[in-house]
């Protein structure tokens, strides 16, 4: 397999190194090809700061040495990839610069970024490596983060839960929480957190409160969102099975536990009331350090 100086960015893209991490990415990245129908471009990035000579910027520059051990570990992805799953099409490139940018590059022309990641759980949310973060925050495409050591995807018993909050950006993370529920024919289970005002001001207020008047006007406004973000489902994907769910408290600690059953847990890069500036808001950043399944971030 041939490397090249940049990457496909077609179909599915999922970076690799031969770490434990990204094979578990490359795993996951490789059945959702072979479900969708996509191809897949499975890259290594010799990281340029590695490289002990004058800046390279092609591999074909590279020593012979680190240009052969980038190539074996390409090939043995690209071969972990077809026998896995067998998806319709693998394709691998090696690239050189920092793999973050690299991958961020390939987003531009990709449908789908998957990557893997570190830790899992609150107590290890300092965990999340620089790269899945940095790639998480500034793909052009929606990035799902793979944690774990094991593959979970979306199943009948796994459904896909998306958070929703009738911002834009939710409003794409539903549609593409639709496609990937259909194409592995899985429920779709549609969330929305709301939080409540109390007596003392703002507070996360459980769901305990749900009886007062201004519970039952917020939980009304919900169920709205939810009603017309399932009608959009169901008008491009009427095979899904679509449930919604109103719940109160703060919204990334709420979603969060949802990754214990389920397949995928989808989320916008930013709600309502993200700075502009911010390009992975809280609730998405909280998700994809404490859920125990896949994420996608859908900007």
């Amino acid at each position: 397999m041939d490397a090249g100086s940049g990457t496909t960015g077609r179909g599915i893209v999922v970076a690799f190194d031969g770490s434990p991490g990204s094979e578990v990415a490359l795993d996951w990245a490789a059945a959702a090809a072979r479900r969708q129908a996509k191809p897949l471009t499975v890259v290594f990035c010799v990281d340029m700061a590695a490289v002990p000579l004058d800046p390279v910027y092609s591999p074909d520059d590279l020593p012979r040495e680190i240009r052969e051990g980038a190539q074996a570990t390409l090939d043995r992805g690209v071969e972990r990839a077809k026998n896995f799953a067998k998806p319709p099409d693998v394709d691998g490139v090696v690239v050189v610069g920092t793999t973050a940018a690299e991958v961020v590059l390939a987003s531009k022309d990709a449908e789908l970024v998957v990557i893997g990641s570190r830790g899992r759980g609150r107590l290890a949310a300092g965990l999340l490596g620089s790269v899945s973060y940095a790639v998480a925050a500034h793909a052009f495409s929606p990035v799902v983060v793979v944690r774990g050591e094991t593959v979970v995807h979306p199943d009948t018993g796994h459904p896909v839960v998306v958070g929703v909050d009738d911002s834009d950006a939710s409003h794409r993370a539903v549609a593409r929480a639709a496609e990937m529920a259909a194409a592995a024919g899985a429920p779709l289970r549609i969330v929305h957190v709301r939080r409540l005002r109390s007596p003392e001001g703002w507070a996360y207020v459980e769901d305990h409160a749900a009886g007062t008047e201004h519970s039952h006007a917020v939980r009304e406004r919900a169920q709205t969102v939810l009603t017309r973000a399932r009608d959009r489902v169901l008008a491009t994907h009427p095979e899904v099975e679509v449930e919604t769910e109103v719940l109160f408290g703060e919204p990334g600690h709420v979603l969060a536990p949802y990754g214990a059953r389920a397949g995928l847990l989808v989320v916008g890069s930013r709600g309502r009331g993200g700075f502009a500036g911010l390009m992975l808001g809280s609730v998405s950043h909280t998700v994809i350090h404490e859920a125990g399944c896949p994420v996608m971030v859908v900007r």
